[in-house]
């Protein structure tokens, strides 16, 4: 893996949004989401150079597909899908970060409703990372674990009756072991867009009163990665207001991101090298940010920050464990 990550924590969900972090000639992160399918025989790729030249580290998220095709396949087409995945990456530029899948424990990513469990999800990973790693040019490019959906109790199984997202979580990571893993994808929101709850403390009620209903769940899915697995790399993909993006200048984007510079400089602390804000790109969801002028003031905002992660070190990672 080449080592040229930004230090910047700042990017988007989607390309587009390069420009802004540019124009303080401050590199960043960007998203790029695909649905490859999983014919074996498909060779297509993508050259992520636009993004790249502007100085943003490129991480492409490798779907089966989106609703209802599942966002990777029923376990018969794992093999096919993972082959698909290392030709895609084979016939791509410029990227060597790849997430496998999107919340599997949420409904919306089950492959014509069948339900993901964690040792499917691990089966599927582990199939996809040892076909990307075998790549030429490609044998140290870090595959990562796709995030669990937070607040999401859709998926239970024998171990985990009520799906708790946080077992749901900690059973895929311990499935696969720290030998089998090069990082970890988190998504954490608020329910609301006062630039406040980047800060609550609220607690959901019975029987998940020990976790966070607004950002702070990011601490709650930190804390839920195994011991032995918190020298890895961690991404937060994901996050916004829940609502659509009330198009202000609030200070929610600088909270954001001055929380997450507050967690990586924390004494041993396994560190989050990006927060994407979902999404740039309008059309999709109702989420989209481009051409809101004040959410993007308060990102340049936020980008004048100069908030950086720093590498991490051989101290231990016991700062914040949260009960399973």
């Amino acid at each position: 893996m080449p080592s040229s990550k930004s230090k910047r924590i700042c990017g988007y969900h989607d390309p587009g949004g390069e420009h802004v972090a540019h124009d303080f000639l401050i590199g960043g992160w960007v998203l790029y989401t695909h649905a490859l399918g999983h014919d074996p025989a498909d060779n297509s790729g993508y050259d992520y150079w636009h993004s790249f030249d502007m100085g943003h580290t490129v991480i492409a998220r490798l779907n089966n597909g989106y609703y209802p095709n599942g966002t990777i396949p029923q376990m018969g087409q794992y093999v096919p899908f993972s082959r698909r995945c290392a030709n895609w990456v084979a016939a791509s530029h410029h990227c060597h970060l790849w997430v496998i899948g999107n919340e599997s424990n949420h409904e919306q990513e089950r492959p014509e409703g069948e339900s993901i469990y964690p040792e499917e999800y691990a089966c599927c990973y582990r199939l996809c990372r040892f076909a990307i790693r075998n790549v030429p040019g490609h044998e140290d490019d870090e595959v990562l674990v796709g995030a669990v959906a937070p607040w999401n109790v859709q998926t239970a199984y024998t171990g985990n009756p009520s799906g708790y997202w946080l077992a749901y979580q900690h059973d895929i990571l311990e499935s696969l072991g720290p030998d089998n893993c090069d990082g970890i994808t988190i998504h954490a929101y608020t329910h609301g867009t006062h630039p406040d709850l980047i800060y609550s403390d609220a607690k959901m009620g019975k029987p998940f009163e020990n976790d966070h209903y607004n950002f702070k769940v990011y601490r709650d899915l930190m804390g839920a990665i195994p011991h032995d697995m918190r020298h890895l790399p961690v991404y937060l993909t994901e996050t916004d207001q829940d609502e659509p993006w009330a198009d202000v200048n609030s200070g929610w984007v600088k909270n954001a991101y001055g929380e997450i510079d507050w967690w990586n400089h924390q004494p041993g602390n396994q560190k989050i090298l990006c927060m994407l804000l979902y999404r740039w790109q309008r059309g999709h969801d109702k989420w989209g940010i481009e051409g809101k002028q004040g959410v993007i003031a308060d990102y340049r905002d936020a980008v004048q920050q100069g908030y950086t992660w720093n590498e991490p070190t051989d101290e231990t990672h016991e700062v914040y464990v949260p009960l399973l």
